[in-house]
Parts: structure tokens; sequence; C-alpha cells
């Protein structure tokens, strides 16, 4: 157990892969930073060869077998020292939508943080047609290191004889390093006078706080989301629909939901009226084909307006993300420079306090960090909050995989980032084998202790597909009943 006074601790040198970086550690220990992608593979999946190719997709991609540890100033680093195997449970696939279930419940258990691995996968299997879930703490991976995972699983579940090159993960801050200006050299100020407070008395965060926190948070509540699925023909129809109007699929779903948001729970507050856009950096950074947390992010405000058309709000919001990203220099990531175990606090624990104050009875640690009058972290956690935006929408686009390995056929995937009760509006968009699915997340209260927010994502979801040309798609389910895949 570490307590919040400053212990001495030994780094374990061996297996060091490398540093975790302060945006890495954003994500690190939040109980609301799963992300998760569901792969459907037809035809008949050999499970030993799968296994193998899992062992051997860890030898490409060095923080699949990772875990953390610390080190006596509590900076974090990943190592691959006596990590097991990536887990991965095998049950009997019985039905098209028996995913959903175990997803959701296998994303309400807690990592081993310090014995790791940081991802683990289960596999839905049947004779003609398998589901594979892959679920990873978001400080090593994003929704297209996800998807180059399972890509390279299936490359090597064919070609298992393929030649093996290890990917070494690169850290996102060393790629978007901020330039010279009064906001930075703000944060700069602001991060030396937190810092200043936060060590005389700081706070240091293990697997034991982090387990407590994520494992009483889920206790009950259960990750929610609705589909958008479309098939090969509504995919087309869809891409030529944006094509002709001149915009992204990604800012057609991402301007319908936030119109119909407006229209059945109410127009956002004008502070919670921005948009924080992730952008894959593997493809702009031409970084390869790395498993990492490689994500830029851009941060704007934006307003539904009533006296424009749909498509006219769609345009404007297309042109404001797209000037930005077209721009000589990637937005930086520009984060102040603060005390790593702060950042656990700030951005994890204080966060969750008012949320699930049960955890903060656990330990001796947890209860001190509540009550402390003194905390800085809690005494910021409101100004943080706030800057949370209302939208986060992530599209991976097509996915450049192949449909068929040997055998076995992909025949979709599903992204399903992180689900939040910070961030109203979650999606994850993603295309592969002629196929576009987005997920709207949501966090639901499996327990009935709560209201479930879930009518109100499936009316947002059929608004959305009625704004953007699909009505004879609304339906009062989550997700669509698919039928069985046939070969």
């Amino acid at each position: 157990m570490i307590l919040h006074k400053k212990e001495s601790k030994q780094q374990d040198e061996t297996g060091h892969i490398r540093k975790m970086s302060l945006c890495e550690r954003m994500f690190f220990m939040s109980p609301a930073c799963t992300v998760m992608m569901t792969a459907r593979i037809a035809g008949p999946l050999d499970i030993t060869r799968l296994r193998k190719a899992l062992d051997a997709v860890t030898e490409i991609h060095p923080l699949l077998h990772a875990k953390v540890v610390f080190d006596q100033d509590h900076n974090a680093y990943f190592s691959s020292n006596a990590v097991p195997q990536v887990p991965i449970r095998i049950i009997p696939r019985i039905s098209d939508n028996q995913w959903i279930d175990e997803i959701k419940q296998e994303a309400r258990i807690p990592f081993e943080l310090e014995k790791g691995p940081l991802i683990k996968c289960v596999l839905l299997h049947s004779p003609d047609v398998s589901d594979l879930l892959v679920l990873c703490n978001h400080s090593i991976c994003d929704g297209m290191a996800l998807a180059i995972c399972i890509r390279d699983l299936l490359v090597l579940y064919e070609n298992p004889e393929k030649k093996i090159e290890t990917l070494n993960p690169p850290d996102v801050m060393n790629i978007l390093k901020p330039g010279l200006s009064v906001q930075g050299l703000l944060g700069q100020v602001i991060a030396a006078f937190t810092n200043r407070k936060w060590r005389k008395d700081p706070y240091y965060f293990d697997s034991e706080d982090y387990s407590a926190l994520y494992s009483s948070y889920w206790e009950d509540r259960t990750p929610g989301f609705v589909l958008f699925e479309f098939d090969e023909n509504e995919s087309e129809r869809l891409h030529t629909m944006c094509r002709n109007h001149g915009v992204s699929i990604g800012s057609a779903l991402s301007v319908a939901c936030l119109s119909a948001h407006s229209d059945v729970c109410g127009e956002f507050s004008k502070p919670k009226q921005k948009v924080m856009m992730p952008f894959d950096l593997q493809r702009r950074a031409n970084l390869g084909d790395v498993f990492s947390f490689c994500v830029g992010s851009i941060h704007f405000p934006f307003r539904y307006s009533q006296e424009k058309t749909f498509w006219q709000n769609t345009v404007s919001f297309h042109q404001g993300t797209h000037s930005r990203l077209k721009a000589k220099k990637l937005p930086a990531i520009d984060i102040p420079p603060f005390d790593p175990s702060f950042m656990d606090a700030i951005a994890s624990y204080s966060a969750f306090i008012h949320r699930v104050p049960e955890a903060y009875t656990l330990n001796e640690n947890l209860i001190k960090f509540r009550e402390d009058p003194n905390n800085v972290a809690n005494s910021l956690a409101k100004n943080f909050e706030n800057n949370i935006p209302c939208l986060v929408p992530t599209n991976l686009g097509n996915i450049e995989i192949s449909e068929s390995f040997g055998d076995v056929k992909l025949q979709k995937l599903i992204f399903l980032p992180s689900s939040s009760e910070l961030n109203p509006l979650i999606l994850g968009g993603v295309g592969v084998s002629g196929r576009i699915v987005f997920s709207l997340q949501f966090v639901d209260s499996p327990s009935g202790t709560r209201t479930s927010p879930e009518s109100e994502m499936i009316q947002i979801r059929n608004r959305a597909l009625d704004l953007l040309g699909f009505p004879e798609k609304i339906h009062l389910r989550a997700v669509e009943e698919t039928c069985q895949p046939s070969m």
C-alpha cells in the first residue's frame, strides 16, 4: 500500500520499455478509461492458432505485454518484466448479440496495473462465426491501435511464419511539442504554483487504490452504447451523401448527434458547447503501425445554429475542424508540467469523489485524500471538470485491412471508446469490409438505482438517423437485431 507520504521505491529496470508521459497518465487510473473493440469473424476460427498469433503479436508491440512500475518520485514506467500472457477467455457463442453483455461485464473488471498486462480478450466461439472482444487501458492505446492489434493478430493467424519486427511505442508528447505561447506560459505558472502546494503533502496512488475506485464505480453501473450500423449499400449511400455536401462522415455524425441531443434533451449550457476532436497521429506523423497512445486533439467551441439547416451546420463544423487539422504544424499537446502524481489525482481520483464516495472509505490513502482540507487536487477538480467538452467524436475512418485471412473473414469492427459520465456525447466510428459502424457511449445503472439514459440515447440515435436521411433505420433497440451471417 502506498500512503500519501513519500516512500522509497525501486524502479524495475528489467524489461524497461519507457517512461509514461503526462498525457498517458491522464487516462491511466480513471475508471472511465477502458477502450474496447469487437471484431466479428466468419469461418472456422482455430483457437490454438489464435492463441499462438496473440503471443506473436505481443512480440511486435511491447505495450501489449506491459505492466507499470514506479520510481521513488512516483514517475511511472512501462515494463515487460514477468508480465503474464495476454489473457483470452473463451466461451461458446450462442447468439449474435451475446457479445454485448460479455463486453459490458468484462469492462467492469479492473486491470492489474502493477502485474499486467493492460489488455485482455474474450472470444465468443462457434464453428461458423466468432466475436473477438479486446479491452485495453487507455494509457497504452487508442482506437487505431486496437484496430492495428486485431489486423496484426489475423495476419499472423493466417501466416504463423511471418517475420516479426518489434515496433517501439513512441511518446506522443515528444511528437506534438508546443511552441511558445501566452497560454503555455500561463499553464507553466499555474503548474509551478500547483506543484509547490502539492509537493508539501503529496498523495501517491497504486494498483490497490485504482482497483478500489474502479470496482466501486462499476459496482452499480455498466458501460452502455447504442449503435449506428450501416451495411455495404447504406455505407456507400452515406459516403456519397457526405461527399456531395463536401463533408466527412465523422462530421455528419457529430453534428447529427449534437442537433439530436438538443431536440431530445435540450441545448448544452454555454460552457459545455465545446468539442474535443481526437486525430490519428500514426497517419499524420508517419509513425508506422505502432501500438501506443498516438492521438492528438483539437479543441474548439461549436453551437448548433437553429437558423441553419442540418447540412449547413455540418459544413460549418467540417470546415472548422479540417482547417485546424490541415495546418502546416499539427496541433501540439500543451499539458502544463504538473507533478505526475498530481495528474493521477486530478484526472482520476478527484473527479469521482462525489460520484462514488464509498470508494474513498476502503483504505487509509483514499480516506485521507478525500478528507484533507488542503488537498489542492480536490479544490481544483471543479475547474478541471468544467473544461470537459460536450462532444468527443472519434472516427477511425476506413481501416486498411484485408477481408479474408485464409479460411476466415473479418466481417465488421465495432469501436467502443471509454464510457464516461463526464462527457455527454462520446462517438466512436470505424469502417471495414465496406461496413461503417458508429457507437454512442453512455454509463448505465444495472441495479436500477438511477434513471437509465439508454432511452434518451436511442432517441438521439434515431433523430440523428432521420437527419442523415435514414428514417427507415429508426428502431427502439440500442443495437439492431442481426441475422446469422452466411458463408
